[in-house]
């Protein structure tokens, strides 16, 4: 046989180019798993056979909790009327057709913080709610939204009355009155969905017994952020969004805005001979954003006020979204990021100095004591130490992520997609170190720089305009 004929009987392999392969996740078309990519598939249906109620006692909502906060704490009276009247309330709420919340196992107080204390929680299912966290019982809820609610703020007037905020979906803010669940007012302005609140306290004049400028009360305004990039400011007393001068909505960031957190730090910003006259220092007022951009920004409150904002900083230690914010005391910020990490910046020096890796995105954060804890995409949540960034201790109980977390004295409340509150022990005898295993090795590996890569890689691909690829799987998870 001739070596041409060999030649022509071997099989002919044909070679795709490299650009033509598409290497996206698979993405379902079925309606069930719209916008899941195989990977979340697997994540669901690992976390069914997670499924439980007992582990952190367990309050049982109807639908998703994305945010919580805390409420007023009653007083001794209150409180033994309510429990009186819980009955009442859990049969009103039973007859609300698919509201369903109920403590799975029955709550034991052994942390005195939590007598009198009330917690407010924002649902996927279009409603707020208030739960006694004495008896884990829902004491009200708030209907009205045409979306999921996604965040919750309190305060109180001067006249003693406790306000809910909500944001939500819909566009819209609304303030209730949580004695009566009467809607006092809709606050509309925002083009996209409502994503963070920011509740700030005042002195004015008082107008009571004709005694005006003599005495001061507080009055209360409201910042509120949205996925349309903007910051409003709004006078809680007159329903009405502030636009003096040449104000109107705050703009800087370059994609939504995930969460908003007040401050007041000692007035480096103010330089002399600025014209401003001498006083007392008392500290100064800021405003700081998180956004999906990766950047967290610095609002002058005063200088801002009727000029559309004034950002005097814009920190990006983080690689992508960042979903919440705390500055603690002043003088540090804490944040969590779909970059994996929760993250502590000196404000002076505006370096980080502790970084905390995940497995997966942290979508929520709460200071307790010497105790920092971090909760998120993986379903745990994670105690570490705030002296060392060690970690102390894994909790794991939920089965889905942990989307909100408050500390009450020496106990942590968690909220989940879960549909779920669950309350744990803070007390250092209750908290058991994790196992020891081998260190992850896709995390360890990824550095910081590797983490840039990605991002700015992500970031050239990605469109202005459209969703961040974390932005859509939170809207799947909560359409799903």
């Amino acid at each position: 046989m001739s070596t041409n004929s060999t030649q022509q009987q071997q099989p002919t392999t044909y070679q795709i180019p490299v650009e033509e392969i598409d290497f996206s996740p698979n993405i379902s078309s079925e309606a069930e798993n719209f916008f899941q990519t195989d990977a979340d598939i697997a994540r669901m249906a690992a976390r069914q056979g997670m499924v439980n109620f007992d582990k952190g006692q367990a309050i049982k909502v109807s639908s998703k909790v994305l945010d919580m906060c805390l409420g007023l704490r009653r007083s001794a009276s209150a409180t033994a009327a309510s429990v009186a009247a819980g009955a009442g309330c859990a049969g009103e709420e039973q007859a609300e057709k698919g509201e369903e919340s109920r403590t799975m196992k029955a709550i034991v107080v052994e942390d005195k913080a939590l007598v009198g204390a009330t917690l407010f929680t924002a649902e996927s299912g279009h409603v707020a709610r208030k739960i006694n966290l004495e008896t884990g019982k829902t004491m009200k809820l708030f209907h009205g939204h045409t979306g999921p609610v996604t965040r919750v703020a309190v305060y109180q007037t001067h006249q003693g009355q406790e306000r809910l905020i909500t944001g939500s979906w819909d566009k819209t803010i609304r303030v209730w009155d949580t004695e009566t669940k009467t809607c006092l007012a809709t606050l509309k302005g925002h083009t996209d969905f409502v994503k963070a609140l920011a509740v700030r306290a005042i002195l004015v004049d008082s107008t009571e017994g004709g005694e005006s400028g003599k005495r001061k009360r507080v009055a209360h305004e409201l910042f509120s952020a949205s996925y349309d990039g903007t910051i409003l400011h709004w006078d809680l007393e007159t329903f009405q969004e502030f636009r003096g001068g040449a104000g109107g909505p705050w703009k800087g960031h370059a994609r939504g805005i995930n969460d908003l957190c007040l401050t007041v730090e000692e007035d480096n910003e103010r330089q002399e001979g600025d014209g401003a006259e001498e006083k007392e220092d008392h500290g100064k007022e800021y405003l700081y954003s998180a956004g999906s951009d990766g950047t967290i920004r610095k609002w002058d409150i005063e200088r801002g006020q009727g000029r559309g904002g004034h950002c005097v900083h814009m920190f990006k230690h983080h690689e992508t979204t960042v979903y919440r914010v705390i500055v603690e005391a002043g003088v540090e910020i804490w944040s969590t990021s779909a970059d994996k990490t929760a993250q502590r910046l000196d404000l002076e020096t505006k370096k980080v100095d502790t970084t905390l890796w995940h497995p997966d995105f942290v979508k929520s954060i709460a200071l307790a004591g010497p105790y920092v804890v971090t909760g998120g995409r993986q379903e745990s949540v994670r105690v570490w130490s705030v002296a060392t960034g060690k970690l102390i201790t894994e909790i794991k109980g939920h089965f889905d992520e942990v989307s909100s977390m408050v500390a009450v004295g020496t106990t942590l409340i968690t909220g989940s997609l879960d549909n779920t509150v669950r309350r744990w022990s803070l007390k250092e005898q209750d908290l058991v170190p994790p196992a020891p295993k081998e260190e992850d090795p896709s995390v360890a590996a990824l550095s910081l720089g590797d983490a840039s890569e990605i991002a700015n890689k992500q970031e050239e691909e990605r469109k202005p305009g459209m969703m961040t690829e974390e932005e859509e799987r939170e809207l799947a998870e909560l359409m799903g």
